[in-house]
């Protein structure tokens, strides 16, 4: 089943929840471009930007919507 993942919200994960299975994991990194799972756990990506004022404007678009979701990566 595809999921549209960029109409998910972040749900905190609360003591007890298993993690996600690695058949699970790879479902949803086919749903991406570029995202890698290490050790079927932490997802990695690497952002490259021709300067700091840019990268560090993706930063802040970032930790606000880490904010908005209450999840802080």
């Amino acid at each position: 089943m595809t999921t549209d993942l960029a109409k998910k919200e972040c749900v905190p994960c609360k003591g007890g929840t298993p993690p996600l299975t690695a058949e699970k994991v790879a479902e949803f990194l086919g749903q991406v471009q570029g995202w890698n799972a290490v050790n079927d756990h932490h997802l990695v990506k690497e952002f490259r930007f021709p300067d700091f004022v840019q990268a560090l404007a993706a930063v802040n678009r970032i930790g606000a919507l880490a904010e908005e979701q209450g999840h802080h990566p």
